[in-house]
């Protein structure tokens, strides 16, 4: 297929890129961005017209601004600058495009900044740079998960494919194309893919693919894109007819080529295929020499000659030449063979160029040996530049691969970090949570320790209490019997020696009573020895708990400042408390009484026990400088007081104003 139809082919596939875009936001510059775009995309205008429009949208973009919608505007403009083959501006453009998409990071920016570029370097006939931007654009599209936009990439890399001659990677990525178009219905895509395999299939002489696909895209044809794909389907019939052509089954190829001759707006809408079709048509009237007239080839040469189609031209000028050298015509024949081998030198277009050499040796023996000279020294340099430049693509091709394998490495060694470090902040974390986890076990044992504990010296204080009691009351027991048998005994022996003076006091009797009044002092003396023993401060009952918070309390007025002073009132039944009730009370009014002496600065506090209902209250106030609110504490005291309340199922209250004292109120239930 000739290059410029292939370069048709790829601006239709590129016309079919979908403008979806982010909605505008409302303001009068973007309005203004907006409309002019809107006319730079209206294809019923001239190139001139809609390259203005879009330099107007230019205009009114806020370049300084990176945002998505101004991003969006420039992917717009760069697309508009590629159809309207303006690149000079596009390259100006998409050099700001590719700052900002850049600069944010933007993967769907960056992959159409690789798009439009291979688009850019292909339609200025730069095939490697172009292949380079595509497989980096192929290859971001995937990572994106964008199909539509990776099978676009792969059919205009087929292109470049199939003129590298791997047909098999062109073959490869035009199917990949196809098969996505057709499953989403995409027919003008679809139709294209079909066209490119044509080209592939007939290029390595498949010429029952090549038709089948070529029968295939014509068969896509319907009502509804007859018109979008008239022009293409003439490309297409032109290309049948060339492979009936090359089989020499000329009649067939006439078919074919008049078919697509007879459009009328061929002349109009692409004289390029219009001068190629003539030139066929020509050839094959020469071979089946029926060509009466060169007219129809002289046809083709103006066309050709007017859009400075030089390879094609060079063609028409071989086919002139044969006819004339056919009519016996040399002059002629020898004119045109040597217009076909300047033109084709001029195109630069080997192929062509070795074509006008064969033929012109073939005419002209004389000059034959300089040709077949020229011809093998074109033909080397040809399969040299060739194998450079498949060189050249393969090179590419690797070094894309060794690329995007180093990024993919990259990833999966920043996934596997990533991953490590979230692992070892979880352990850590874990970690952590079961040490602090054993602390506080560590933590509720050694309270449970603690408990236990001061439940036993409790137990020790109540069996050291009633040891002391029982040798309190064994030394009563003794005291009596002392005075029962002592002091009694010697008593009623005194009375009844006495009681003869009821019936005599003669001297006699008196001087026999006076030892026995002397008896009377010793009696005295050995009572005032037992009352002596006796004279002991005794507080409270029998084996009483409010003999501890009494000593307790004494203890501390011994030792403190503060003045304490102990009200327990009589409604209070210790026996209705047990024992951890007791332990726990006695911890806490001797915390509360130490953190008076401690921090409170206080001259005196008072402390009652009474009853509430069916409950046991304790008030500890004292008339110190109170607690200073929100400071913190460090000590544990008051925190093991609420500690010990709430084991008793208890509530407690603090009530404190700054120099206005401190009350601690406690209330615990009682045993029913």
């Amino acid at each position: 297929m000739n290059k410029s139809i292939v370069l048709l082919a790829i601006i239709s596939i590129l016309s079919s890129c979908s403008q979806i875009g982010t909605q505008p936001e409302s303001n009068p510059a973007n309005d203004s961005v907006q409309k002019y775009l809107a006319l730079a995309e209206n294809d019923s205008l001239d190139f001139k017209k809609r390259i203005q429009y879009n330099d107007k949208a230019l205009s009114f973009i806020d370049l300084r601004r990176n945002d998505s919608l101004t991003r969006d505007n420039l992917n717009r403009i760069n697309y508009q600058y590629l159809k309207t083959e303006s690149y000079k501006k596009f390259k100006s453009c998409i050099n700001v495009y590719q700052k900002k998409v850049v600069e944010k990071r933007d993967s769907l920016g960056i992959a159409k900044l690789h798009k439009y570029k291979g688009l850019y370097f292909h339609f200025l006939k730069i095939n490697d740079s172009a292949y380079f931007h595509y497989l980096k654009a192929e290859y971001l599209f995937n990572h994106l998960n964008d199909k539509y936009e990776v099978a676009k990439v792969l059919l205009n890399k087929s292109y470049i494919q199939n003129d590298y001659n791997d047909y098999l990677g062109a073959e490869l990525s035009a199917k990949k194309a196809y098969f996505y178009f057709r499953e989403k219905n995409l027919s003008n895509l679809q139709f294209r893919s079909l066209i490119v395999l044509g080209n592939v299939y007939q290029s390595i002489g498949n010429d029952d693919e090549a038709l089948k696909s070529y029968i295939d895209a014509i068969g896509l044809l319907t009502t509804k894109n007859k018109g979008s794909l008239e022009f293409n389907i003439n490309n297409c019939l032109n290309n049948i007819g060339n492979i009936y052509r090359e089989r020499k089954e000329y009649k067939k190829a006439l078919t074919y080529f008049n078919k697509a001759i007879k459009n009328e707006k061929l002349h109009q809408k692409d004289p390029a295929l219009l001068g190629i079709l003539y030139n066929n048509i020509g050839y094959c009237y020469l071979k089946t020499k029926r060509l009466k007239s060169p007219s129809i080839l002289y046809e083709a040469k103006k066309i050709l000659d007017s859009l400075n189609l030089k390879d094609e031209s060079a063609m028409t000028d071989v086919y002139l030449s044969n006819y004339f050298h056919l009519n016996k015509d040399s002059i002629n024949a020898n004119f045109h063979a040597e217009s076909a081998l300047k033109l084709s030198r001029e195109a630069k277009a080997p192929d062509f160029y070795l074509t006008a050499l064969t033929h012109a040796g073939s005419i002209n023996p004389k000059k034959a040996p300089m040709y077949i000279q020229e011809f093998k020294h074109i033909n080397d340099s040809l399969l040299f530049a060739e194998r450079t430049a498949r060189n050249q693509y393969f090179k590419i091709q690797l070094e894309t691969e060794e690329i995007n394998q180093q990024k993919e490495t990259a990833l999966k060694q920043r996934s596997l970090f990533l991953i490590i470090t979230i692992a070892i902040f979880f352990i850590t974390i874990l970690v952590f949570i079961i040490a602090r986890q054993r602390l506080k076990q560590k933590e509720l044992r050694l309270q449970h320790t603690q408990q236990k504990a001061n439940e036993e010296i409790y137990q020790l204080m109540l069996v050291q209490k009633t040891k002391e009691d029982e040798a309190r009351l064994q030394e009563k027991k003794r005291i009596a019997m002392e005075l029962h048998d002592g002091v009694m005994n010697k008593l009623t022996s005194t009375r009844l020696n006495l009681s003869v003076l009821s019936f005599k006091r003669d001297s006699e009797t008196i001087e026999h009573c006076l030892p026995h009044i002397e008896e009377i002092k010793t009696i005295e003396n050995e009572i005032r020895n037992l009352t002596h023993n006796l004279n002991q401060k005794t507080i409270i009952g029998e084996n009483s708990y409010e003999k501890l918070l009494t000593d307790l309390i004494i203890e501390l007025n011994q030792i403190s400042s503060v003045n304490f002073e102990l009200v327990i009132d009589r409604a209070v039944n210790w026996e209705q408390t047990n024992d951890i009730q007791k332990m726990n009370l006695y911890r806490i009014l001797q915390e509360a009484c130490q953190n008076i002496n401690k921090h409170s600065d206080a001259q005196k506090a008072n402390i009652h026990f009474f009853l509430d209902g069916n409950k046991l209250c304790l008030t500890i106030t004292d008339d110190g400088i109170g607690i200073t609110p929100n400071k913190p504490k460090k000590g544990i005291g008051l925190k093991n007081i609420k500690y010990r309340v709430k084991e008793l199922n208890g509530k407690l209250n603090v009530n404190s104003k700054a120099n206005h004292g401190t009350t601690l109120s406690i209330a615990i239930p009682l045993k029913n």
